[in-house]
């Protein structure tokens, strides 16, 4: 391919993974607006039900924000096989509500708790593209589209030669991507801890009740190394969101029909929390504003708003440097970062905040803003988010390991030898 249709090409993956990026504190914000261990449905005569759909509802949510995460990873490693380098730093949007990028005018999303309405939006994210709809790169209707855009460029464009930089792409024997983690995982009645256990195997009547929404086999985080890892690439991204377009039901995602789509588990959700009432939803749903901004908060909380938007951009940042590194230092850093960070840090921080209390007359509650943090350098990254965390009162009720977590969190100023540090 010539220099101009490579950097055509790399112009449309880097939006292809903003277009990922954006889906994510989206999702990441309604799953966290949804109280999986929900008390208050007790009281009402179907608690039980009530109880189930909310953890089946946070563990879908949470099984899609994780394929998101996938997808981006995916569009950077094909940046990075055809020579580029994945922006991702700064990338998310910066106001909500927002149009996801290079998406027809007219479409927008935004922070919002769960409710019909804002599935109804996740199903114009995912919406399916229509048989024989035309490529698109920009000013597209469907997500489909974009990627088919992108499936025609590397077709008609690239050779195996163009593939090259396979050192420093994730995936591969390092198996960077877990299809599942814990808050994906959902029981199929929440009420079957008052099931008799077995003495004999106590572990069994939990087992029995997992539901695990992505199968292992049905997309992974793989290395671009030929136009067909390519292809393969884009089509994991297009299917896992819409399902197969030969498949007038857009229910699975893969040939085998082990697991649904994006839009379909987003389906099945819309159809049954439209039968809930209205004043049943507040059992388990909390009280989290639209799309809420730093400045729209009373200052008494800025210290710990400021340390959310903080981990979350320091997550992106250590991701888009992943991309620089190979071996051991590429480990090192996505690994203790990611899982350290993501799974535990910036879980424990989302979950202090939905507990606290705005004290206005909607009695909602404070919730995660998802604003780019901008660290004054990658030099001092690290030592400003120590600091954050320091300013946070203990009145807040922060997990208590949670600077110390930090504190051990890799440094994403790596050194001109290569070393990650701590």
């Amino acid at each position: 391919m010539t220099d101009s249709q490579r950097q055509n090409l790399l112009c449309h993956l880097q939006t292809a993974v903003e277009i990922e990026l954006s889906t994510i504190p989206i999702y990441l914000y309604t799953y966290y607006s949804v109280n999986r261990i929900p008390s208050p449905c007790d009281a009402l005569k179907n608690g039980q039900a009530l109880a189930t759909y909310a953890n089946r509802a946070g563990g879908l949510i949470m099984s899609v924000a994780v394929e998101e995460m996938l997808h981006m990873s995916l569009a950077c490693n094909l940046m990075r096989a055809l020579g580029g380098y994945p922006k991702i730093y700064g990338k998310s949007p910066g106001a909500y509500p927002t149009n996801l990028p290079h998406h027809k005018k007219g479409f927008s999303v935004g922070l919002e708790k769960l409710s019909a309405d804002q599935l109804e939006k996740f199903l114009g994210i995912e919406k399916p593209e229509k048989r024989g709809a035309k490529p698109e790169g920009d000013n597209w209707d469907t997500i489909g589209q974009f990627y088919d855009y992108i499936t025609e460029l590397i077709e008609k464009q690239t050779t195996d030669k163009d593939y090259k930089q396979e050192a420093y792409q994730l995936g591969g024997a390092s198996r960077y991507y877990a299809a599942n983690n814990v808050d994906t995982v959902y029981p199929k009645d929440a009420y079957y801890f008052q099931q008799p256990e077995n003495p004999l195997n106590p572990a069994a009547r939990g087992a029995d009740q997992a539901v695990y929404p992505n199968n292992e086999d049905s997309g992974e985080l793989m290395v671009v190394k030929d136009k067909k890892s390519a292809l393969k690439a884009i089509h994991t991204i297009q299917h896992q969101g819409e399902g197969y377009a030969d498949d007038p039901s857009h229910e699975a995602d893969d040939p085998e029909k082990d697991e649904n789509s994006h839009w379909f588990k987003f389906k099945e959700l819309h159809k049954e929390i439209k039968k809930i009432k209205a004043d049943d939803l507040n059992c388990f749903i909390l009280t989290f504003p639209e799309n809420p901004t730093r400045a729209s908060y009373p200052s008494q909380f800025y210290p710990l708003v400021d340390l959310a938007n903080a981990v979350y951009s320091y997550l992106l940042l250590i991701t888009e440097v992943s991309f620089t590194l190979k071996g051991s230092a590429q480990s090192t850093l996505f690994y203790i970062g990611m899982h350290k960070g993501m799974i535990f840090i910036l879980d424990k921080i989302l979950g202090a905040m939905r507990y606290l209390y705005l004290n206005n007359k909607a009695g909602e509650v404070l919730a995660p803003t998802f604003e780019n943090y901008q660290f004054t350098s990658i030099a001092s990254a690290k030592q400003e988010l120590v600091a954050l965390a320091k300013t946070v009162p203990a009145s807040f009720g922060l997990d208590a390991n949670i600077i110390q977590r930090i504190e051990v969190l890799p440094d994403v100023n790596v050194g001109a030898d290569g070393v990650v540090r701590f």
